[in-house]
Parts: structure tokens; C-alpha cells; sequence
């Protein structure tokens, strides 16, 4: 006998059964195309955390219905404000193009399991976001300060006189003299004890996360993931098919202790210890140790993203996990990104010993290599020194823009929110003590009309908080903006 399942969403009119017949999926769209055609055009649909709380089902259930319903027509989604019902009638209407009828019909593409997955990710927040005037967003390093004359010179010089060995197909690992000055200087910044020849350059952090998934994940494995994460490998490792285990994070960072056992025979798990990606904590000392521990007993692999390890204040350096690696199960992801500049696409692994041919094979196989262009370029960046001092000028500055955000947060904003994260890295998360999560869409609109862009913190988080939070970046913009960018974000959160 078919189950059914009801919900009455308290974000919307709608009134849902599930009648049992066929998947999940197929039974949501049939409840939900029979609401929408009740409703008026503009109607809010419900979140799709909501929902799928609602209706005890996943939430990439939900995200995969909302997907064919705007394929559809039947519903629009924007960013920042959620999915509202579309125009009916437009949809409908038989003059505008339609696939022919017959045989030779437009059918539905037949996708690989792996595609499937794909089609039910969330996109990411800070790609659809148009430029504001003000903006927080995170993730951008100090861009307006980088030495581009420098740079630029470095690039047209290789590009001049580039050596035979730059213009043909290079080693799938990467150019060797790029790969030896990334060994010395995680030797000497991250205590990190490495040869050239385990380092692996990338085509930035997400394609060395993707390698590890493909080296290390079959369908169906256990992968643990904090509690938030950022939301790049958990699109990794569920297009992987891996059965995430989610864990806590804490004010010292991944809770150790609630790891699963060795019978649940998990594969890897993935920790942003120098600063936890989004909440800002560090993993404690005595949780390291622990973690490596569990990582031997379990035989599983620890991949620490260090993502933003070199951007501290107030607080003294602490040495990544790798450093500390005795039985080589750490896989070590760093990227150019957050010091130099995103679309540089630059990143790099330290693989274990045991793991160097598998990552250099399937680097091969995914594209070859890196551009050599670029990694002769950085190479002679950091060889001439411009790389060292760019980064002490980065630190420096990012430290005078973070005392900016917190003085003008306790200036303009008080008691109203509650900052988290500040003592490292190029963003704070913010919570907003007076607002409930529902609330987040609204606040982001009403800011981007006063030219204010912020970032939400529940994308981050697998079970959505209830409470309101918001992601601040603060690198790419001085002081000035800074501070007039939280006092307009006030007049938002004050005209509640």
C-alpha cells in the first residue's frame, strides 16, 4: 500500500500529499504542479530547506523538483529572494516556440548517474550575485593592492621568450621549479616537510578537491564533512555519489570525538582546521593529534584545506596538520586564490607517497595540465620575491580592514548581532540576534537596493540553522567603504 505524506508549508498557501506512486521526485511534481496552478502569478513557493523538512524528505529531492518545474515554465527562481510561481499563461501560450510534435519530438536528455547528481546541486550564492556598490563578498583577497605592473611584466616576458618546455605539453604534476618553490615556502610557513615531487599543481583548490574524490570515493562511500562546510567539496562528494556523514564544528573546531567508527568504513574526511570554512574556529591542538589518530586506526584520509592558513591576527601561527603527518594519510590543499587572485586558477596538493602516481595520472586525464604560462609566471613571482612580500603587505592590510569591519560593526550595529571568526582569514560571520533565518532573503534585498551586498550563512550548513547569519568579506575593500557599507547595512536591520 502507497504512503502518504502531507504538509502544510508555513512559508506559503501550499498543501502538499505525496501519493506513494513512483519516486520521491515524480510525487512531489505532481503535488506541486497541482498547487501552483491555484495560485497567482508571484506567489511564493516554499524554501526548499523548509519543504523538505515539512515532508521528511532530502532537500536534493526538492531541489531536483523545483529544478523541472522552472524548466518548465511553472516557477522562477532569484537569488536572494527565492522561487515564485511563473507566468501560467505565457508558458502555455501556443505561439511561442514549442518543440514539434511526432516522432522526432525533443525528448529528455538520458544523463549519466553522475550528471543526475549534478542537475540537483544548489549553485553558488556568490556566483549569481551582480556587482554592488558596497559588497561583502567573500573569498576575495586584496585585489585592489596586488603588484599587477610586477605581474604583468613577469607574464610578458614569459610569454616573450618562453622556453620550449613552456609552449609544448608539460608534466601533468606540474613545473618543477614552481613545484620546488612551493616546497620551500611550505617549509618555511606552514612547517610543512615535503619533496617537490609530491606536490601536485591544480587548476585551483576545487580540482584538487574533485581528484581526491575521484581517487578516493566510489557511490556509496562514507566521506565526513563539517557542520557547516564549504559548499565546493560538498558539491564534490555528492556528485561523487559519497554518503556524507555531517559533524559538528565547534569553538575548537571539528568535534573529534563524534567521528564514526571503523565499521562504518569511512573513506575520507574533509576539515578546514586553520580556520574552519565558514564559522572561523581552529582546530585545537588536542583535536589534531586525535584526528590523525583516527585517521591511522581507520585507514582513511584527512584532506585539509588551508585555504586562508597564512592570514592571522592576533593570534600566533599554527602549523597545518600535514606538518604533523607521521603515517602520511593527510592529503594538504592550498591555493593562490586568497593571496593573489581567484581567476588565477592556481592551486596545489601535497599528496601522500603512496597516493603521487593515482593524482598525477587523473591530473593527466582531466586536462592535461595546469596552463604553463601561468605556472612559469608565479614561479618567477615568487622566486624574485614578490610573492613573500605581496603576502606581508596582504596580512598587513587585511589586518587594518578587519579592525575596520569590527569597530564600524560595534559602532553602527552594537548589540544586534554577534561576530565569530575574526582572528584569521578575509571574512567574519555574523549573526543577527533579532532576526529568525526565514528572514535573511528580505534583508538581502532590502540591502542591495541601498547598494549593500551580503552573503548568507544557512547554503553553508546541511541542516539549516534557525537563527540569522550572514558571511562578511572585508579583503577587497578599504576602510572607508567598509564603514559606510555597515552603516547602511544598520539602516536595514534598524527599519525592521
Amino acid at each position: 500500500m502507497a504512503s502518504l505524506r502531507r504538509a502544510k508549508s508555513p512559508h506559503s498557501s501550499l498543501i502538499l500529499s505525496l501519493d506513494g506512486e513512483g519516486t520521491l521526485v515524480d510525487q512531489l511534481l505532481r503535488a506541486l504542479r497541482a498547487e501552483i496552478r491555484n495560485l497567482s502569478v508571484g506567489s511564493r513557493m516554499p524554501p526548499t530547506r523548509q519543504l523538505s523538512e515539512d515532508l521528511g524528505v532530502s532537500r536534493n529531492t526538492v531541489i531536483a523538483a523545483y529544478a523541472e518545474l522552472a524548466n518548465e515554465g511553472l516557477i522562477e527562481s532569484r537569488f536572494g529572494g527565492g522561487s515564485f510561481v511563473g507566468d501560467l499563461e505565457r508558458t502555455a501560450r501556443p505561439d511561442e516556440a514549442q518543440p514539434p510534435a511526432g516522432p522526432h519530438a525533443s525528448q529528455p536528455a538520458r544523463l549519466s548517474d553522475f550528471a543526475t547528481r549534478l542537475r540537483s546541486l544548489d549553485t553558488s550564492p556568490i556566483l549569481e550575485r551582480p556587482e554592488l556598490q558596497y559588497d561583502f563578498r567573500y573569498g576575495l583577497p586584496v585585489v585592489n593592492d596586488f603588484p599587477f605592473h610586477a605581474w604583468s611584466r613577469i607574464v610578458a616576458r614569459r610569454a616573450t621568450i618562453g622556453s620550449i618546455s613552456l609552449l609544448g605539453y608539460g608534466d601533468a604534476a606540474g613545473y618543477m621549479p614552481l613545484r620546488i618553490e612551493i616546497a620551500e615556502y611550505l617549509r618555511r610557513a606552514r612547517g610543512i616537510t615535503c619533496s617537490p615531487e609530491q606536490i601536485v599543481v591544480t587548476s585551483g583548490s576545487q580540482q584538487a578537491l574533485d581528484l581526491a574524490a575521484r581517487i578516493l570515493i566510489n557511490a556509496g562511500d562514507r566521506v565526513v564533512l563539517e557542520e557547516p562546510t564549504y559548499e565546493g567539496a560538498r558539491e564534490v562528494f555528492a556528485a561523487a555519489g559519497a554518503r556524507v556523514v555531517a559533524v559538528p564544528v565547534d569553538k575548537e573546531g571539528l568535534q573529534v570525538s563524534r567521528l564514526p567508527g571503523r565499521s562504518s568504513r569511512c573513506r575520507a574526511v574533509y576539515v578546514t582546521p586553520s580556520h574552519q570554512f565558514p564559522t572561523g574556529a581552529v582546530l585545537s591542538a588536542p583535536r589534531r593529534a586525535q584526528l590523525l589518530d583516527w585517521a591511522r586506526t581507520n585507514e582513511c584520509y584527512v584532506l585539509e584545506d588551508d585555504y586562508d592558513g597564512e592570514l592571522r591576527y592576533d593570534v600566533r601561527n599554527i602549523e597545518a596538520i600535514k606538518g604533523a603527518d607521521a603515517d602520511d594519510r593527510v592529503i594538504y590543499i592550498g591555493t593562490m586564490s586568497k593571496v593573489l587572485f581567484p581567476s588565477l586558477r592556481l592551486g596545489y596538493m601535497v599528496c601522500p607517497r603512496a597516493l603521487v602516481d593515482s593524482f598525477v595520472i587523473a591530473k593527466h586525464v582531466c586536462d592535461r595540465q595546469t596552463p604553463a604560462l601561468l605556472q612559469g609566471s608565479l614561479s618567477d613571482f615568487m622566486t624574485q620575491g614578490l610573492f613573500s612580500r605581496h603576502l606581508l603587505r596582504a596580512k598587513r592590510l587585511c589586518a587594518h580592514r578587519r579592525s575596520a569591519l569590527l569597530n564600524a560593526v560595534e559602532k553602527h550595529l552594537g548589540s544586534r548581532v554577534t561576530i565569530e571568526g575574526a582572528n584569521a582569514g578575509i571574512h567574519v560571520m555574523m549573526w543577527i540576534n533579532d532576526y529568525a533565518a526565514p528572514d535573511v532573503p528580505s534583508l538581502i534585498a532590502a540591502a542591495a537596493a541601498i547598494g549593500v551586498g551580503i552573503y548568507p550563512i544557512a547554503p553553508y550548513f546541511m541542516h539549516a540553522p534557525k537563527r540569522a547569519g550572514l558571511l562578511l568579506g572585508y579583503a577587497s575593500m578599504d576602510e572607508r567603504m567598509i564603514e559606510d557599507g555597515v552603516e547602511r547595512l544598520s539602516r536595514v536591520l534598524i527599519a525592521r
